[in-house]
């Protein structure tokens, strides 16, 4: 079975939706997730992709407490999928802000469990961005035995090197160019946060989900976000997808030709499954 997929934070973009919607049209993936949906975008963006997306589940929909979607937690997803969707409750994954995580049944010819998230940055959210991660990690670890793919803005990692990785945010570069644990980061203990972030990588690949850009690109420099700042530009390699190892990676691809459309390139991945 083949299987197209992409993922994208559309940035809340709301005078954008309509060249969003038909960027996103023009790629015709199987499945398309996005993050940074709002209240207010929602049915705007199901609206249109439904033309071509029968099947729409969105993480607002599915929401018990409607009233807490506000501020901090005002962002939700929307998985697109020309496969049919079952929904999976949202407090089946054990995480502070359950609208963060969009879990739903795809009833293709070989089926499987798919995850969207958008976790919240550590700068603004402090410990919340490692009790996310953490509950996700545990989840698809304990869950391994399922056919899975998770994808989304993931905020992390702080930035990545040839020769030692991934580096955390709670990492920084010493003297000599090495990047060594914070003993002490954001009212916390370094080495915990380190060993979350990292473990959405390392440990999930030990579990049979590896990084899916990785797995084509081990080494290739890449980002997925940028921001300008006042005296230079952040890049950052955010967007990811994780695969099961029975979903092999045939392409996959930062698209950055829609640049002003968000501050986030889509990521596309086709797989193909092996059963």
């Amino acid at each position: 079975m083949k299987l197209s997929c992409m993922t994208w934070n559309v940035a809340r973009k709301k005078n954008l939706i309509s060249e969003q919607t038909s960027f996103i049209n023009s790629i015709d993936a199987d499945i398309v997730a996005l993050q940074e949906i709002t209240k207010s975008t929602n049915t705007q963006f199901q609206d249109i992709l439904s033309k071509s997306y029968p099947h729409i589940i969105s993480s607002f929909d599915l929401a018990t407490d409607k009233s807490i979607l506000i501020k901090k937690r005002m962002f939700g997803q929307i998985v697109a999928s020309k496969y049919k969707l079952d929904p999976i409750g949202p407090d089946k994954i054990l995480v502070p802000w359950t609208e963060r995580v969009l879990s739903v049944k795809v009833l293709s010819e070989s089926k499987f469990i798919f995850h969207t998230t958008h976790i919240p940055p550590g700068s603004s959210n402090g410990w919340i961005k490692i009790e996310m991660i953490s509950g996700l990690t545990d989840h698809l670890i304990k869950n391994k035995s399922q056919l899975q793919i998770l994808c989304g803005d993931f905020n992390t990692p702080q930035f990545e090197l040839p020769k030692y990785g991934v580096v955390t945010f709670a990492q920084k570069m010493n003297k000599n160019g090495i990047p060594t644990i914070r003993k002490s980061f954001r009212g916390g203990i370094g080495k915990d946060w380190d060993a979350a972030e990292r473990a959405l990588f390392e440990e999930l690949a030990k579990n049979g989900m590896k990084d899916s850009f990785r797995s084509l690109y081990p080494s290739k420099e890449e980002f997925s976000y940028q921001f300008i700042g006042k005296n230079r530009i952040y890049r950052k390699r955010f967007d990811h997808f994780f695969a099961s190892d029975s979903f092999k990676v045939k392409k996959a691809k930062y698209l950055k030709d829609q640049s002003h459309l968000s501050d986030h390139f889509p990521l596309l991945v086709h797989y193909d499954l092996t059963n």
